[in-house]
């Protein structure tokens, strides 16, 4: 009776692809050796992820706990091979931990900042028609090069009228370029930066930074495409929301920077130039949806 007690129990253990492995239950959606996956990190790996229908949320979440259970395998092994214990890893690690704090706290203050009223998101898109009602798509002729550093050579980008100058301009100076086509986005560069454009002269090139290249611009055509008002109305209360908790970062991380800054010593030969003392780097706005 006891031995066949025994196979009934090593047969359900097989089942189970090892002894003693429960199935998960309530907020535990894995185990992997014995270490749990919540439904809360599966939330994290999805990072807001919103399906239009059940088959595409639960691909998502398949994939996404895949990538979870595939991290923490090789994570696991990295470990074990002492990855952890080297001089490089802890430098990466305290890196990332203080990213990561500086990042959850941005989105801590961002939760605080009230979102625009009514009243205001109907003034901003009355006081910005190129962005809604007149809605700008420019099409343009570009040429995209590296980011210059030579204050000669910048100073000649004033008299650059067209886009063959600015390529010869540039041969000339021994700078790679690419030339083609796109298109500008009003509501992509914003209030500020649209306005600009409209007060060019005709036929003019205006150059923009874009990561770490410049892109010289020749506007070919202008299309007005009107948004539709509740479209409008979600944009612009998003980022007036945007600028808002900008300007919130700005101030409180400005403020802690300037005085933190007090505390600094530096070795010898690793002191900022006397202009860059006192200065702060902004805060990134959270994205907005």
């Amino acid at each position: 009776m006891h031995r066949a007690k025994s196979l009934v129990f090593a047969t359900a253990c097989l089942a189970l692809a090892a002894c003693g492995n429960k199935q998960p239950t309530g907020q535990v959606v894995a185990t992997i050796k014995g270490k749990e996956v919540t439904a809360a990190e599966l939330r994290a790996e999805l990072n807001g992820f919103a399906a239009p229908n059940e088959q595409i949320r639960k691909a998502a979440e398949q994939q996404a706990l895949s990538a979870i259970l595939a991290r923490k395998i090789l994570a696991a092994a990295a470990e074990k091979a002492g990855v952890d214990k080297t001089p490089d890893f802890a430098v990466q690690k305290k890196r990332a931990e203080e990213n990561l704090l500086v990042q959850s706290w941005q989105a801590q203050i961002a939760k605080t900042v009230p979102p625009p009223s009514k009243e205001e998101v109907d003034k901003f898109i009355a006081d910005n028609p190129n962005l809604y009602s007149a809605h700008k798509i420019f099409a343009v002729d570009q040429i995209r090069f590296p980011r210059i550093s030579d204050p000669a050579i910048i100073a000649g980008f004033k008299d650059i009228k067209t886009i063959p100058d600015l390529a010869a301009y540039l041969t000339a100076h021994k700078i790679p370029s690419q030339q083609g086509q796109g298109q500008i986005d009003s509501l992509a560069i914003g209030p500020a930066a649209t306005d600009q454009i409209m007060k060019l002269p005709p036929n003019d090139v205006f150059i923009v930074p874009s990561g770490n290249l410049l892109v010289g611009n020749h506007i070919t055509e202008t299309r007005e495409v009107p948004l539709a008002p509740d479209v409008a109305a979600k944009q612009a209360a998003n980022y007036l929301k945007s600028r808002r908790t900008q300007e919130a970062l700005q101030r409180q991380f400005g403020q802690i920077l300037a005085a933190g800054k007090k505390d600094v010593v530096y070795a010898k030969g690793y002191e900022p130039p006397a202009s860059a003392k006192g200065a702060t780097a902004p805060a990134a706005a959270p994205k907005t949806k």
